[in-house]
This record gives C-alpha cells, sequence and structure tokens, in this order.
C-alpha cells in the first residue's frame, strides 16, 4: 500500500517505536530488530539459530507468529498519536510451507487504520542456506487502539 494514503499523527513515529523496542526485553533477547519503519509498513528480521527450531529442525510456529505480530503492530503503531498505542486485539496465522533457514523477515502493513482499530497483515519469510527467501506464514492481525498517560 502506498505509504502516501496514510496520516501519520507523530511526526517522531520512529524514534518512538524504536524506543518502545529497546524497552521490550524479550525483543532483545530473541535478536528481534526492525529493518524498515515507514507509515504503515514495518520490516522486522530475527537471525535464527537452533534455539528457534522444534524437535524435527523447523522454525517453531511460535517464532513466526511473534515476529508476524511485532511486524503488524509496530505498522499499525506508526499511525497512531503520540498519546496512543496499539495492542493486538486479534492476531490469526496461516502456516503455507516449513521453515529452515538462516533468517526471519517480517513485513507488516497496515490495510485500514480506524480511530479504534487498525486492521493490518504480516508476510513472513524464511531465508534459506542460499539466501533466497520463501514466503512461510501469512498473519492477520487487529490491532487495538488505546489511550495511554503512563509507560
Amino acid at each position: 500500500m502506498n505509504p502516501t494514503t496514510f496520516t501519520v499523527r507523530n511526526p517522531d513515529f520512529r524514534k518512538t517505536i524504536l524506543g518502545h523496542l529497546e524497552r521490550q526485553e524479550f525483543m532483545k533477547h530473541i535478536g528481534c530488530t526492525l529493518t524498515l519503519i515507514e507509515p504503515g509498513h514495518v520490516e522486522a528480521e530475527i537471525l535464527l539459530t537452533k534455539e528457534y527450531q522444534q524437535q524435527i529442525g523447523l522454525v517453531h510456529g511460535g517464532v513466526t507468529v511473534i515476529i508476524a505480530d511485532v511486524a503488524a503492530g509496530f505498522a499499525g503503531f506508526t499511525l497512531v498519536g503520540p498519546d496512543e498505542h496499539t495492542v493486538t486485539a486479534e492476531i490469526k496465522i496461516s502456516y503455507l510451507r516449513k521453515g529452515r533457514g538462516n533468517r526471519l523477515r517480517a513485513v507488516g502493513r497496515v490495510l485500514k487504520a480506524g480511530s479504534s482499530f487498525h486492521f493490518c497483515e504480516a508476510d513472513v519469510f524464511c531465508e534459506d542456506e542460499n539466501g533466497v527467501e520463501v514466503l512461510i506464514a501469512r498473519a492477520t492481525t487487529t490491532m487495538a487502539v488505546i489511550q495511554v498517560t503512563r509507560y
């Protein structure tokens, strides 16, 4: 979706998002980074190690949904005001292919921004040993827009 279709209500959204990510200890623990932050569009990345695999060596589905949630949630966050935040109200993920590789990348997009809810989606790609990205999952999310008075 073209970023110019969205209204940015917090001109410091990039700085705010990076500050929020820095305060999320779990995201630091798993090494999640944001590689692109634009209005209505965020990309996230996790380098994969054996700790992120399930018993047969594939990427654990929980890791896949985490990165989808981060990308979709922060995509929605790019469009809220300075005194607002987004939290996941609903997430559905479809696992399309097995994930085996070195890196996960999620591309989060806002489909529709509203005053109470943002409807978002995220595609999750797994980079194989040859550097080829394969779409392994797609998530659809509903992000609730909440008023925040204190962090």
